[in-house]
C-alpha cells in the first residue's frame, strides 16, 4: 500500500488535528485553516521521487458516486465517510456493529463470491499465517487491489477501505506467489498466538509440506481442530483423526481442479520443555511421489 493511501485511510485522526493550533508563535507566522483543509493539504502530498501534487476530495458520510468496483458492507454499517486521491485511490471509513474477527470474516466470504483472492499482509497464500486484523485483495492479474482493515470500537469496530487502480503501484502486480504450495491452504493461526521457525517444502511436483512453530495457550487437541475447520472450508476432507498426550494427528482427502486426489496430514504436537509452544505440520502428498 502506498504512503499516501495509508494516510488517507486514517483521515479521521487528522480532522481534529487544526484544534489544537491556537497558541501564538511570536517568531512564526499562523495561518487560519480549517479542519477539512488542513486534511486536504496534507494528503496531498506527492510519493517518494513524484514532483507533483495531488489532487484530493473529501466526501463526508459518502462514498464516491462511482466506484471502480463493486464493495459489499456488513449490515448495520454506516460510511463515515470517503477521500480520493490524485484519481486512482480511494479511502473509505466506514462504521460497523460486528466485531473486528466478524467484519474480516464477512469480507473475506463477500469478496470470494465475486472472484476477489485474499493475498495474506505477509504476501504468502499458503501454509501457517499469524492472524492479521487487514488483508489485501486482487481479482486475477487486475491491477485494482482492495486493502481491508479492521480496529476494535466501542459497540462495533472502525473499517478502514482502501481501493487502487493504479498499475504502477498495485500490490496485485508484484505479490508473491505461493503456488508451488498447492493444494494446502492458507492456514491462519489463532488471534493472540505468534509464529516462529515458518518453514516450505515441496518435492517432485506432487508433494508439500508447510511448518511452524506456534505459541499460543490453545492445546494440541484445540489447535489441531482450528486448523481442521479452516482445512474443511477449503475443501478437504477429513478421513481420520487421533490424539494422545501432548499430540493430536488428522489425515485428510482433497480432490484439486483437476480432478487429482491429494492426502493429507495434519498433525500439531507440544514442544518438549514449554507449556505454551507447539510443532504444526501439513503434508499434502498425489500419488507415489518421492519423499520429503
Amino acid at each position: 500500500m502506498s504512503v499516501r493511501l495509508i494516510l488517507a485511510i486514517a483521515l479521521t485522526a487528522l480532522i481534529g488535528l487544526a484544534a489544537g493550533m491556537e497558541e501564538e508563535n511570536e517568531s512564526i507566522a499562523l495561518s487560519s485553516p480549517s479542519s477539512g483543509e488542513l486534511a486536504i493539504r496534507y494528503l496531498e502530498a506527492p510519493s517518494f521521487g513524484e514532483t507533483e501534487l495531488h489532487k484530493v476530495q473529501l466526501l463526508p458520510g459518502m462514498l464516491p458516486e462511482q466506484m471502480p468496483v463493486q464493495l459489499p458492507l456488513p449490515r448495520g454499517s454506516k460510511v463515515f465517510g470517503s477521500v480520493l486521491i490524485g484519481g486512482t485511490e480511494i479511502g473509505v471509513v466506514v462504521d460497523s456493529p460486528l466485531t473486528a474477527e466478524e467484519v474480516m470474516a464477512f469480507y473475506r466470504q463477500a469478496l470470494a463470491t465475486q472472484n476477489w483472492t485474499d493475498m495474506d499482509v505477509s504476501g504468502m497464500e499458503r501454509g501457517f499465517m499469524e492472524w492479521s486484523n487487514g488483508s489485501f485483495f486482487c481479482q486475477g492479474s487486475n491491477d485494482t487491489s482492495i486493502a481491508i482493515a479492521a480496529y476494535p470500537r466501542e459497540n462495533g469496530s472502525d473499517i478502514r477501505l482502501g481501493i487502487s487502480t493504479d498499475p504502477e503501484c498495485s500490490p496485485c502486480s508484484f505479490w508473491g506467489s505461493d503456488d508451488w504450495l498447492k493444494p494446502i491452504p492458507k492456514l491462519v493461526a489463532p488471534k493472540n498466538a505468534t509464529l516462529s521457525n515458518q518453514n516450505f517444502v515441496g518435492g517432485c511436483g506432487n508433494q508439500v509440506m508447510a511448518s511452524a512453530d506456534v505459541k499460543t495457550e490453545s492445546n494440541s487437541s484445540a489447535l489441531a481442530a482450528h486448523f481442521a475447520d479452516q482445512l474443511i472450508a477449503a475443501n478437504w476432507t477429513s478421513t481420520s483423526q487421533e490424539e494422545s498426550g501432548p499430540a493430536a494427528w488428522s489425515t485428510w482427502e482433497f480432490e484439486d481442479e483437476e480432478g487429482l486426489i491429494w492426502d493429507g496430514f495434519l498433525t500439531v504436537l507440544e514442544v518438549a520443555g514449554s507449556e505454551d509452544r507447539r510443532f504444526v505440520m501439513m503434508q499434502a502428498s498425489q500419488g507415489k511421489g518421492c519423499p520429503l
